[in-house]
């Protein structure tokens, strides 16, 4: 079925002369029904109506008298004063100062004038000349006043960019919060240009501090991916990864946005330069972690002299792979909490369950694409090395641990007995898990044992030493049997251990 609708004709609207029922209403003093409602206490009716004459307004301004200028007619005036100028060449610089001038009492006026001239700087031509060449007439009120001069001043460098970097560093503000805390258009494609060195800035400040490296995170999440991706690469290879050990909140930002071990991150986009940057930055700081509690430990707890020296030389070893590090995870019995509390400074740290096993602290270390678990103390002592994936993951990293359960995972173990670094050396080797770059000698050895070279490792023990390590391992691999099968045989539903 179809249906049709007629046409609506509207009949057109009756014109309007707004000036002609403004005068009804002013000489209607006999109809009250016709009268504009009354204005709230303390505002005053203008008597003012807006002029279009611009010559008018110009003479006002040109006499001093300002108070009489609605912002209508200054709206008027500034957008077409140049046009005025053409025609009264004469007096452009003179009426232009005097707009200057009348500006330093008139905040409205100040702020249309300086969010004009940016845009004019910007390239777009919405403030006369002559305006902007007689802005240095006005005279700062306030510091707002001051700032707003001084970003002015950094558009007529070469490189505009450069000094408002500056002020943005010095006032610890974003280029966006600076201009818009200053009443200014912040859409400018100079704030582009600004964010694209904010990293070299950056770099320039010796020895930052917290809120400086606040600004630096702010700015951050101001810039494009791909701004973003530059400044983390200038970050991570031009600056020293110390910085990041100094400042956990910008090595938690990077983990966050940039780190390997984040299925969320942005690691597979950075160079290879980069990548082998941020495992320095992330590494610095985790064996930092790992070196404060080995320290702790050894000047805190009662350890005997072979587990003092054994620990203080995983240490070291330990050293020559800091730059490999990503991520630790510290464990400890609660024996260990009750003793180090005080001194682990808010140092994130994990409870052991406890499962009869002798006390020991445990350091997990990420190392790229394995998991390296440390045995600080008691018997077996020794080294785990698991292959990362989601599950290995999830357990190391986001589950509650105790000594048993972290040894019947799927693993490949090490021992620390005597000449243990070479062989360890090695096995690392085979699961291409290598030192730091450029090193040539290995913390904690002597001369004769901790000469390294890249392709064949630390030199050889001798036939006497081999002979001697033997009998220790064998010993050691009868301690460790025992004790996996003490973790095996366990009943750990009895605690909840593997929850």
């Amino acid at each position: 079925m179809n249906i049709q609708f007629s046409k609506i004709h509207l009949s057109s609207l009756p014109k309007v002369n707004a000036y002609a029922l403004i005068k009804l209403v002013d000489n209607s003093s006999k109809n009250s029904f016709l009268k504009p409602p009354t204005l709230p206490k303390g505002v005053t009716k203008s008597k003012i109506v807006s002029r279009s004459n611009l010559d008018e307004i110009i003479q006002d301004i040109e006499n001093r008298q300002t108070e009489n200028i609605t912002a209508l007619e200054w709206v008027h005036c500034i957008y077409n004063k140049d046009k005025w100028d053409t025609i009264n060449p004469e007096k452009s610089k003179s009426t232009s100062e005097a707009i200057w001038k009348a500006a330093e009492h008139n905040s409205w006026l100040k702020q249309r004038l300086f969010w004009n001239l940016v845009l004019n700087y910007d390239g777009q031509k919405v403030l006369a000349s002559s305006l902007v060449k007689t802005y240095s007439v006005f005279s700062s009120q306030d510091a707002r006043d001051r700032m707003r001069l001084l970003i002015i001043k950094s558009f007529q460098l070469e490189k505009p960019m450069i000094g408002l970097i500056k002020l943005c560093s010095r006032q610890l503000l974003t280029p966006r919060e600076l201009f818009f805390q200053h009443q200014l258009t912040s859409t400018t494609p100079v704030i582009k240009e600004c964010l694209s060195i904010v990293v070299s800035q950056f770099s320039q400040i010796t020895s930052p501090e917290q809120q400086q490296v606040d600004w630096l995170l702010r700015c951050f999440e101001e810039m494009s991916q791909e701004q973003q991706l530059k400044a983390v690469e200038f970050l991570l290879t031009q600056v020293d990864p110390k910085l990041g050990t100094e400042h956990p909140k910008l090595i938690d930002w990077l983990r966050q946005y940039y780190a390997s071990s984040n299925s969320n991150s942005r690691w597979n986009e950075l160079s290879p330069e980069a990548k082998a940057a941020m495992r320095k930055w992330l590494g610095a700081v985790s064996y930092q972690d790992f070196q404060r509690l080995v320290s702790l430990i050894l000047d805190r707890l009662s350890l005997v002299d072979w587990e003092h020296r054994r620990l203080k030389n995983r240490s070291q070893f330990w050293s020559n792979y800091s730059d490999r590090f990503e991520r630790i995870r510290i464990l400890l019995p609660q024996s260990s909490v009750n003793i180090l509390g005080n001194y682990l400074n808010n140092q994130d740290v994990s409870i052991l369950l406890e499962d009869g096993s002798d006390a020991t602290e445990v350091c997990i270390f990420d190392f790229a694409d394995w998991f390296v678990v440390e045995f600080f103390r008691g018997d077996g002592s020794e080294t785990s090395i698991i292959k990362k994936d989601l599950e290995s993951e999830q357990t190391l990293f986001h589950s509650q641990l105790s000594v048993k359960r972290l040894r019947c995972l799927d693993r490949s173990i090490h021992d620390h007995e005597f000449c243990w670094q070479y062989f360890c050396e090695q096995l690392l080797r085979t699961k291409n898990l290598f030192p730091n770059e450029n090193i040539q000698f290995f913390k904690g050895l002597d001369d004769k044992h901790g000469k390294y070279n890249r392709q064949t490792g630390l030199p050889k023990p001798s036939s006497c030493d081999l002979q001697t390590r033997q009998y220790k391992v064998e010993r050691w691999k009868q301690t460790m049997a025992r004790l996996e099968q003490e973790a095996k045989f366990s009943k750990p539903e009895q605690n909840n251990l593997w929850e």
